[in-house]
């Protein structure tokens, strides 16, 4: 894996009924569980098996991603009831997560073996060196690869920006839709407004702790996390004026639809940040 920022994972279902995250280190440091759940909307699911991980294989970082989509039952649920899709074999991620997730539901070993999802990633992204076997990679990458082999796999004949597939998970509960503009506060130009689609929301660790500690220097009250992430995401995120005016302005990024679920991934600069 090329050296860079570690993304973490959480997954956030809005707006009520349930919240769940799971923080997951590509490196494997650590995989955390915190749960608030609504019993009427909850059912019983094992919160102690993982995957199977021998020295040498590298699966932390594909733990963490499926532990997510295993424990949003939002997901699990839809997923179960998903039958026909585009089979691609022996690479087939989508039936590789199929016995995955029997295993989860049906066995009794706590640590699982992922050799038929391993195997499934390393042949579908082998032309791009991505999640190859025995080597680690991005838990928060690995988990959006996921949903979008999905989308390939059950709507292939829809794009991946525009999907409106009713069947399609990952694009009905995941996908955020945004509009990205700049709006010159010297000279009021604007840019065309750019429409685009993602299924996790990439936020530094860094600009969430420099935000609160800001915020607490001030003696302001700390916001809600999803406030807090809102003042972090636009940290940095600059771009000269449209009309080369000669100021340097903030992008504006609007969520123009409300989805069931919310992907976080908190990139952390170096190990240092915690």
């Amino acid at each position: 894996m090329s050296p860079g920022p570690t993304p973490a994972l959480s997954a956030l279902r809005t707006p009520q009924a349930k919240c769940l995250t799971v923080g997951g280190r590509a490196d494997g440091g650590f995989l955390q569980y915190v749960q608030l759940l609504n019993p009427r909307n909850s059912m019983s699911i094992t919160n102690t098996k993982g995957l199977l991980n021998m020295p040498g294989q590298n699966n932390c970082f594909l733990n963490s991603a499926v532990q997510v989509l295993w424990h949003l039952d939002i997901f699990r649920r839809s997923f179960r009831e998903l039958n026909g899709h585009a089979c691609m074999e022996d690479s087939c991620i989508f039936c590789a997560l199929k016995e995955l997730f029997a295993q989860f539901q049906y066995s009794q070993e706590s640590a699982l073996p992922p050799d038929a999802l391993r195997r499934a990633l390393a042949e579908t992204f082998c032309d791009q060196r991505r999640f190859q076997l025995g080597f680690m990679d991005d838990a928060a990458e690995c988990f959006e690869n996921i949903l979008m082999r999905i989308h390939f796999h059950i709507a292939n004949n829809e794009s991946e920006d525009m999907c409106s597939a009713a069947h399609c998970i990952p694009h009905q509960k995941f996908a955020m839709t945004l509009v990205e503009q700049t709006v010159c506060h010297a000279c009021g130009a604007t840019s065309e407004p750019l429409p685009f689609t993602q299924m996790v929301h990439y936020v530094p660790s860094s600009a969430l702790c420099s935000q609160a500690k800001l915020m607490k220097e001030k003696n302001e009250p700390l916001p809600n996390f999803s406030e807090l992430l809102k003042r972090a995401g636009g940290l940095g995120d600059l771009r000269d004026c449209p009309s080369s005016c000669g100021a340097v302005i903030q992008i504006r990024k609007t969520l123009m639809n409300r989805p069931e679920i919310v992907s976080v991934g908190l990139v952390w600069d170096s190990e240092r940040n915690h």
